[in-house]
């Protein structure tokens, strides 16, 4: 059991990581495909590239909803009021309807510093029980939990938590592709988080497969400054498979399709000249 847990601790933390810093780098998110749609197809290595992406953002619920204001931590004992449950339904509206990966990295903060992180995930997780059609919900819980992950990894808690959290945020995100199976958000942060997993042939090769048909996607659609991390991911893995040449050619392509994008000109730059 322990070498599971130590695995699971390593995963854990590395996959908080890479997501939340996709949380802090993402622009407008895609417009969400309709319910049911296809999935991934291996590629070369220029299709699906990057460095550790951030989380993709679901298309807006509510675009013109204003994010909430800062909410007090309650104590323990306290009896939540009326008010405070409607403050939470308001900062998961502001979730599900963030325009960009800013605004949702600045919600999920708020949660934590407030201290109501739970409360948010229980009612993500209510309110995916009561809409189970919707692929935006379990996307977001899943992000929610590795936000929690992350708070726990911090603080130094308990490694059976944070590989607890770890399958449940991948079980919220295959959910989420059981619905929609081209939702790009849900495609992004799952394989974004699989490939901060230890090295492994198989596992390798899918993110590989998830990244490059997420590509071929992207090119059926418009276009979005954050489909340029899908590149820089698949360079990465690349990278950690011992394939620097088509680490190189992914993040080339990418730099060609988003000439302004910092990451890969700075991902190209590194590659030692000869």
């Amino acid at each position: 059991m322990k070498p599971f847990i130590v695995t699971l601790v390593v995963v854990s933390v590395t996959v908080a990581a890479g997501t939340l810093i996709y949380l802090n780098r993402q622009k407008t998110p895609p417009a969400p495909a309709q319910v049911a749609q296809s999935s991934p197809s291996q590629m070369p290595p220029e299709s699906n590239a990057g460095p550790k992406p951030e989380v993709p953002e679901t298309t807006p619920a509510n675009p013109d909803r204003p994010a909430p204001a800062s909410i007090p931590a309650m104590t323990a004992n306290e009896t939540k009021p009326e008010g405070s449950t409607n403050a939470i339904h308001q900062l998961v509206d502001g979730l599900l309807s963030a325009k960009t990966g800013e605004q949702k990295h600045a919600l999920f903060q708020q949660l934590l510093k407030s201290g109501r992180l739970d409360e948010a995930i229980a009612e993500l997780k209510q309110r995916t029980a009561d809409d189970p059609n919707n692929p935006r919900l379990p996307t977001t819980l899943g992000e929610a939990q590795l936000n929690k992950l992350r708070a726990i990894r911090d603080a130094g808690g308990d490694p059976n938590d944070i590989g607890i959290l770890a399958m449940q945020a991948d079980q919220s995100f295959n959910a989420a592709l059981k619905i929609d199976p081209s939702n790009w958000e849900a495609q992004f942060v799952k394989a974004t988080s699989m490939s901060y997993w230890p090295a492994d042939p198989a596992r390798d090769n899918d993110v590989v497969q998830r990244l490059s048909s997420l590509i071929d996607q992207q090119e059926t659609m418009a276009p979005q400054p954050q489909f340029a991390q899908t590149y820089v991911i698949l360079g990465n893995e690349y990278q950690k498979i011992g394939k620097p040449d088509y680490a190189l050619q992914t993040w080339r392509l990418g730099l060609a399709k988003f000439p302004g994008d910092p990451t890969l000109q700075g991902k190209i730059n590194s590659v030692p000249r000869p």
